[in-house]
């Protein structure tokens, strides 16, 4: 069978190593696919409001599935397709439980990310680059208190700089109230709602385009893009990718910074 369909995380999967930019050649064998017919979709943990710069630099995607697929945004008809949220009782008793502990957290509602001012000095992450923290940060929310807006339900919260001791703890109150949990960046843990992650996501695109999962073409690189991995036929794991990530895989694409995408779509998707 034919690839139709294609989706691809964005930070150490499509993007370069500046976490900012789509290397010319990963956006030319996009494009190519989707001139053949091919539908697009690039999936996340980041929110809607922070994928501008790269719908810009490949404006022919189809579908967004963002926030780890607790909403899937229809580019071509401005639509929400798909939307799975965390109730605003569990995400109300998590607030009250984290907001004793000196953490860093935020919330994503209505595709934007919100925090609290006050819990930015326990930020302390490198994992990402300057450039793309400082990007993060213009667009956030400022809140004097996160619970005040607790009152509907949430694409997810997520928790940084995490050791392994708070780690342990922060996961069990995520689960407590019966979450998805994952991380897409070291010492980081981020939940979604029952049923709502990258693959259910991709898995509801092609169920509305008649797709079969044998048709779709998936690449990620971290524990958020397993589900992903899991339901697509040809699955890819970056070469830079976690552990769990590659064990999900049936196939490895080379690293990120070496146009791993591009070169596995000119492999079984251009080459016939």
């Amino acid at each position: 069978m034919s690839i139709k369909l294609i989706a691809t995380d964005l930070d150490g999967t499509l993007m370069s190593g500046d976490h900012l930019t789509v290397s010319p050649r990963t956006v030319a064998a996009l494009q190519a696919a989707h001139d053949r017919g091919v539908c697009l979709a690039i999936a996340t943990g980041r929110t809607l409001d922070f994928i501008d710069h790269v719908t810009a630099q490949v404006p022919f995607v189809d579908y967004v599935i963002y926030s780890n697929g607790a909403a899937v945004y229809d580019r071509k008809n401005d639509a929400h397709i798909c939307q799975q949220l965390i109730p605003p009782k569990a995400v109300q008793r998590i607030l009250q439980t984290l907001a004793p502990q000196p953490l860093y957290y935020n919330v994503y509602w209505d595709g934007g990310m919100y925090l609290e001012e006050a819990r930015l000095p326990y930020y302390n992450s490198d994992s990402l680059p300057r450039a793309v923290l400082e990007q993060y940060m213009a667009k956030a929310h400022r809140e004097e208190n996160l619970l005040d807006k607790a009152d509907k339900g949430a694409e997810s919260i997520a928790v940084y700089d995490l050791n392994p001791e708070q780690a342990d703890w922060v996961r069990s109150v995520l689960e407590s109230q019966g979450l998805e949990v994952v991380s897409s960046l070291p010492n980081e843990l981020e939940c979604t709602a029952p049923g709502a992650n990258k693959g259910a996501a991709l898995a509801g695109i092609a169920r509305q385009l008649k797709i079969e999962p044998e048709q779709v073409m998936s690449f990620g690189d971290a524990g958020n893009d397993c589900p992903m991995l899991a339901f697509a036929h040809y699955s890819f794991a970056m070469e830079n990718g976690a552990p769990e990530c590659k064990a999900a895989a049936r196939y490895r694409a080379e690293a990120n910074t070496a146009d791993g995408v591009a070169k596995a779509i000119e492999q079984y998707v251009l080459a016939d």
